[in-house]
């Protein structure tokens, strides 16, 4: 929301500085995300949160500056003038939308060009000025809060509205000549034969206010707010006055808005009352009464209060606050519809005291050493996803929902997989079961523009047929055209080593063409198995020896069983890994290394011996000769 400090300043007498007004209303609550120039006039640009409807105005605004200062509101507004002649004019409300609607009617109008002050103000909060009459209604919902809307009385049809809900299915054209097919159950406003309002978003075209328009009937109204969001929502289109009226404006506040604005119109664009304001409610908005108790106050703040400056705050805030045994009576005003509790009396005793005069305390308790059900293992997913990312892998997401397509196509069974009762579409039906169907889907999307792809997700994936039987599970999956399928096991099996799990790495899928290499585990029973300390070894100030070795390998011998089988041979032998395969050849890489010696190339060749030897008696294996 835009908010020009000289408006604000027309309600209130502040004596603070640009820079330390906006810092005061940020730390209220009110977050001045930038302060402008517009219109040659600092403006600034806050943020609003939900709860709080009433600061979606320049007297809201001006309302937190006074109770920061003490000070009284600057804002006199006189009441409608008594008719001089009476034009007919019934509506036919009905109270479950607009719960108050209030209007009247104006004769003899001219809807010229506004005067400098009222088209700077428009401009200064980003609003096209039209003409008088439907640029102080915006002028207004502005500066009061309160939407207001103008129709060219000539052009109702029977001089008669009628309150309805939408059909659905409904031709609407608006003021600005842009037509919407109506959903259901948006509030509507018909003359005798027409739409001629789509209330609380848009006005319509058939009866908005133009240059040839003489009488006018000016309303205000509260609106239902989850019928006008519901509306807005479905046919993307928002307006100030729905983005205000969804939240709930000051039902107690139309009367004021529509005397505001008929003071306005009168002076910039003449006339004369002609009719009694019409005031339709089934209800009185009175305030209400909300206690706050001391001890209660004191408990949730963690600090004490003195009571003469709770009621301070309280009373600047124009809640009228009176002491009752020990609790503080307060009396709402209609405006302030975010306080409904005792807690909400406390937040704004917080808020008006300072969050930045709270003590700074260290949370009190224990740290919890019990993960806590559905904790997400960061620290796994951390090794997982640096690992795949240093073997050159790079991450992506996909969604947790698939199709019945996408299932069937992969020659995954449909009744293995969980269905949603209502899903959104049918591109989101079902649970996956598999990572591996939307990882292809990507390595061909991404194959057009690249020509290597290595990719990977790590995610949940759900089996069962019921929810009973249903379960979550992680799992990791990749696909490579640049790895062959030894490498891609290799960063698997390094993946189990990282995590200090002895187990044989397990694979649910292997995919292997000519295209790529993908392979797919699950991965969640291991999270209970890792080891989650870390150790660490001083860095060898000896250096290494380092040789490959090229052995004649049986196919049956697994290539684990053969390091392993090394690394016994001796306490010297650092580190063993595979470097070369080709036909029965497989080239070892082996690093011998002391931490407290340096070695010699006689020690390293009796330890050379020693593998050759046992390899050949155990495993059948032998040193490859040279050509």
């Amino acid at each position: 929301m835009k908010a020009p400090v000289s408006w604000i300043k027309e309600y209130v007498d502040t004596s603070l500085s640009v820079t330390k007004l906006a810092e005061k209303l940020s730390e209220v609550g009110i977050g001045v995300e930038a302060i402008e120039t517009h219109e040659n006039e600092t403006v600034f640009d806050l943020e609003i949160t939900p709860n709080r409807p009433d600061w979606y105005s320049i007297i809201g605004i001006a309302r937190e500056v006074a109770a920061l200062e003490n000070k009284k509101i600057l804002l006199t507004i006189p009441p409608i003038p008594k008719p001089k002649k009476t034009l007919p004019f019934t509506i036919h409300n009905n109270v479950e939308l607009l719960e108050h609607y209030s209007g009247v009617l104006i004769d003899g109008v001219e809807p010229k060009e506004s005067p400098a002050w009222l088209v700077k103000r428009l401009k200064q909060v980003r609003l096209r000025p039209i003409n008088a009459i439907v640029d102080v209604t915006n002028y207004v919902m502005f500066e009061l809060g309160i939407p207001l809307h103008a129709f060219d009385y000539d052009q109702i049809q029977g001089h008669e509205f009628f309150v309805e809900k939408a059909r659905g299915g409904e031709r609407f054209t608006t003021v600005d000549n842009a037509t919407y097919t109506l959903p259901k159950d948006a509030i509507i406003i018909k003359d005798k034969n027409r739409i001629v309002d789509l209330v609380g978003i848009k006005g319509g075209l058939n009866s908005g206010i133009s240059s040839k328009t003489k009488r006018i009937l000016l309303q205000t109204s509260y609106d239902n707010p989850v019928l006008i969001r519901r509306a807005s929502q479905a046919l993307s289109l928002r307006s100030d006055a729905s983005t205000i009226l969804e939240k709930g404006v000051d039902k107690n506040g139309m009367m004021g808005a529509l005397s505001r604005a008929v003071e306005l119109i009168l002076k910039t664009a003449g006339g004369e009352i002609a009719s009694e304001v019409i005031d339709l409610k089934d209800e009185l908005f009175a305030p209400w009464k909300l206690n706050v108790r001391s001890k209660r106050l004191d408990k949730i703040l963690g600090i004490e209060i003195s009571q003469k400056q709770v009621l301070s705050i309280l009373e600047n805030l124009n809640l009228s606050p009176k002491v009752i045994k020990d609790s503080i009576e307060c009396t709402i005003p209609t405006y302030r519809n975010d306080l409904k509790i005792e807690e909400d009396l406390i937040e704004e005793v917080a808020r008006h005291f300072g969050y930045n005069r709270f003590p700074l305390t260290l949370p009190a308790g224990t740290i919890p050493t019990i993960p806590i059900p559905y904790a997400k293992p960061y620290k796994m997913e951390n090794i997982i996803k640096n690992l795949m990312k240093a073997s050159g892998f790079s991450e992506i997401y996909t969604y947790s929902l698939v199709s019945e397509k996408d299932i069937e196509e992969h020659g995954i069974n449909s009744e293995e997989c969980l269905r949603i009762d209502n899903p959104v579409s049918r591109e989101y039906e079902y649970l996956r079961l598999h990572l591996y169907p939307q990882l292809m889907k990507a390595f061909r999307q991404n194959k057009v523009v690249s020509k290597t792809i290595e990719l990977f997700e790590l995610g949940k994936v759900y089996s069962g047929r019921s929810i009973k039987e249903a379960k979550e599970n992680y799992a990791l999956c990749a696909i490579s055209n640049a790895k062959s399928f030894l490498h891609m096991k290799g960063i698997f099996q390094r993946l189990y080593s990282d995590l200090g799990i002895k187990e044989e790495v397990t694979l649910d899928v292997v995919r292997i063409t000519n295209q790529w290499v993908l392979i797919e585990s699950v991965i969640s029973p291991l999270f209970e198995k890792a080891i989650h300390h870390t150790s660490f070894k001083l860095i060898p100030q000896y250096p290494p020896i380092i040789e490959d070795i090229a052995l004649v390998v049986p196919q049956s011998v697994k290539t684990g069983g053969i390091i392993e089988a090394i690394k016994k041979q001796s306490g010297l032998i650092e580190d063993v890994s595979l470097l070369d395969r080709f036909e029965d050849t497989r080239t070892f890489h082996i690093i011998y290394q002391s931490r407290e010696r340096n070695l010699t190339t006689v020690e390293v060749s009796r330890i050379r011996e020693k593998i050759l030897s046992y390899l050949k008696k155990t495993l059948r294996t032998q040193l490859k000769e040279r050509a």
